[in-house]
């Protein structure tokens, strides 16, 4: 996605500045060009010290937040040039860029709807969002907003549609899959098999437990159509995404085999609280890469550590994990 990561600037005559502001504002923008960011951002500052009513520095001082990568100080300005002007589209791309760059997928997308409800052809934001959309498994949603990018003109288009979407009819039939033998001898059975667009989650607990209530736990999702996913960053995102709601926990790699047919990577996720659940959380996760699907799978017990055992055992049961065709 960094491909279409562009900072738009403000190329901007203000007239309605005071000589002075006037000076420190083409100072800082000076500077800014010439990727003194850091320069830049001091100038900035003394242009909004002098008058705290210009949007444009703290648009622009936003943009040089993001060219040394300090995305909560970008997001602040943006929010704040938002505040003062709700139709700066360049701000609400340049937050979700920021999002982005932390890996805040979702957190993006509204950022990117209201840019499309302002200007429906605004420069690279459709095939931005079609990327998060596929992403985050909205393959459907975002193949629509490549193909949209495709009629606006939008020459990146094109490559996304052939990355995302050329198989998108054939995984329709389903014909890849992931198998699993959940052993007889734990007594499992499917407490929720669930389907939207793309993506079908099944949930697995034992035969005398609940979904609300129970010891062990079973987890397979399948975002059909989601290829070419660099698995050690999905690891990541999935330990960043846990840390959201469990301060505390620790990612532990185990194995992987980036070179196979069909790449994978297990690694575990312990938590020992949660910030509304005090009751532990681990889990071991295996995620593998098919030719038309991208696999997730984890087992989870209650406890704030897997034991070595389990480890072993789980790691030995995902690795019999075979992608199928039918």
């Amino acid at each position: 996605m960094k491909s279409i990561f562009i900072i738009f600037l403000s190329i901007l005559s203000f007239s309605s500045f005071s000589q002075n502001t006037q000076g420190l504002f083409d100072k800082a923008y000076t500077k800014q060009k010439n990727n003194d960011y850091k320069g830049a951002i001091k100038d900035y500052e003394k242009v909004i010290k002098a008058d705290p009513t210009i949007k444009q520095a703290y648009y622009n001082r936003g943009t040089c937040y993001l060219g040394i990568k300090d995305f909560k100080s970008a997001i602040l300005d943006f929010n704040k040039t938002i505040e003062m002007d709700p139709t700066y589209k360049e701000a609400y791309y340049n937050r979700a860029v920021a999002n982005v760059s932390q890996e805040k997928f979702k957190e993006a997308i509204p950022d990117l709807d209201k840019i499309l409800e302002l200007d429906p052809k605004f420069p690279n934001t459709l095939t931005l969002r079609g990327q998060l959309k596929a992403q985050t498994g909205d393959l459907e949603g975002g193949c629509n907003d490549f193909n949209q990018a495709k009629e606006n003109g939008d020459k990146e288009a094109k490559k996304y549609i052939s990355q995302f979407c050329n198989d998108l009819k054939e995984s329709n039939d389903v014909k890849e899959s992931l198998m699993l033998d959940w052993p007889d001898a734990e007594k499992w059975k499917v407490g929720s098999n669930q389907q939207k667009d793309k993506m079908i989650v099944v949930e697995l607990i034992h035969e005398n437990e609940t979904l609300e209530n129970w010891t062990e736990f079973g987890y397979m999702n399948s975002v059909i159509g989601l290829k070419n996913i660099d698995l050690e960053k999905a690891m990541n995102i999935t330990f960043e995404q846990a840390k959201k709601t469990a301060s505390k926990s620790k990612l532990t790699f185990i194995e992987k085999d980036l070179d196979a047919e069909y790449p994978w990577i297990i690694f575990k996720i312990e938590s020992p609280s949660f910030a509304n659940d005090k009751t532990p959380e681990s889990q071991v996760w295996y995620i593998i890469q098919g030719k038309t699907a991208l696999y997730s799978n984890f087992r989870a017990i209650k406890k704030a550590t897997i034991p070595e055992e389990t480890t072993k055992k789980w790691l030995n049961f995902f690795k019999t994990g075979k992608v199928v065709n039918r």
